[in-house]
């Protein structure tokens, strides 16, 4: 896998460890249920939308998962930074997947075209698991914290700059980008996180992340059709907020979700032993925030500053 064109010497031998000459996905059958996931950044599935994601592989289905950003730190204040700790962060990811696939960590790069742009996309090698990185610049306070989604939400006219370089989106051609990913990958249904996040506050007063409501703003901005009603059913998963909540997951699928997020912390500098093992025995998809077929799509109104 090749994640961006230019990378350090560290990153590159660590990326080349894990290369394989070709992709050899496993057989996909014509009525294979087919899943896409948008999470705002790498580690956001995992906690989140898991186990859902990791019963969806361990069923054998057709699993995509795209990252809405690179999930970057600014180089102010943060070591690794920029690039390097986005590419960690995908090393983290692959080791995750492959430990939900219980398969070697082997995983295959393909730059794809979506919606005219070229998107990083790697391919876990003798399985249907597919994840895409588009490098939006993400939202890290205290240095930045709004991001480029949410830049793009407000305002149509910004131009956003993937930090690996390739070309940049306005709020259309990254909606367009993403309508591109849905109608290639063709979904039984999709998930992403909250459109309501900026609402759903903890007991600490803390919101959802600006980059959680943002992209899963975006994304259902894409998946409507002239009417403006939803074309592929879209469930939204809450986020900070379940920490507040009791455990709804046990037994063998709590112990998956830790075993999966385990394989992620060691490439996250940011994560201690310990770090969000709070949400192992949670996943929170409300009944409420289900869009069906049909169902009309409106961006909240209240989703201010960020």
């Amino acid at each position: 896998m090749r994640a961006r064109r230019a990378r350090s010497a560290v990153t590159a031998a660590l990326i080349a460890a894990t290369l394989v000459a070709t992709h050899s996905p496993a057989a996909v059958a014509d009525d294979i249920t087919t899943t896409l996931s948008f999470a705002a950044h790498q580690d956001d599935d995992l906690l989140f939308m898991n186990p859902d994601i990791a019963s969806d592989i361990q069923a054998g289905y057709n699993v995509w998962v795209t990252y809405l950003t690179a999930g970057e730190l600014p180089c102010e204040s943060h070591h690794p930074c920029g690039m390097d700790y986005a590419d960690t962060r995908i090393q983290g990811v692959r080791a995750a997947y492959a430990e939900a696939a219980r398969v070697p960590n082997a995983w295959t790069y393909e730059e794809m075209r979506f919606g005219g742009h070229p998107v990083a996309v790697n391919h876990l090698n003798g399985t249907n698991v597919h994840l895409v990185f588009t490098y939006i610049h993400a939202a890290a306070g205290p240095e930045d914290n709004c991001g480029d989604l949410y830049r793009m939400v407000r305002d149509d006219s910004y131009v956003a700059r993937p930090i690996d370089h390739r070309p940049a989106y306005t709020k259309a051609t990254f909606v367009g980008m993403v309508r591109s990913i849905i109608d290639h990958v063709g979904p039984d249904y999709m998930r992403t996180q909250s459109t309501i996040g900026h609402r759903e506050r903890r007991r600490d007063g803390v919101a959802d992340n600006v980059d959680h409501v943002a992209g899963a703003i975006l994304v259902a901005d894409a998946n409507v059709d002239g009417a403006g009603n939803t074309v592929v059913r879209r469930d939204e998963y809450q986020g900070y907020i379940i920490t507040d909540f009791p455990d709804n997951v046990g037994g063998y699928w709590r112990d998956r979700k830790h075993q999966i997020w385990n394989r992620y912390k060691p490439f996250d500098h940011q994560m201690g032993p310990t770090s969000w093992d709070n949400v192992m025995g949670k996943q929170y998809r409300p009944q409420g925030r289900i869009f069906w077929p049909g169902t009309p799509w409106v961006p909240p109104g209240d989703f201010g500053n960020c």
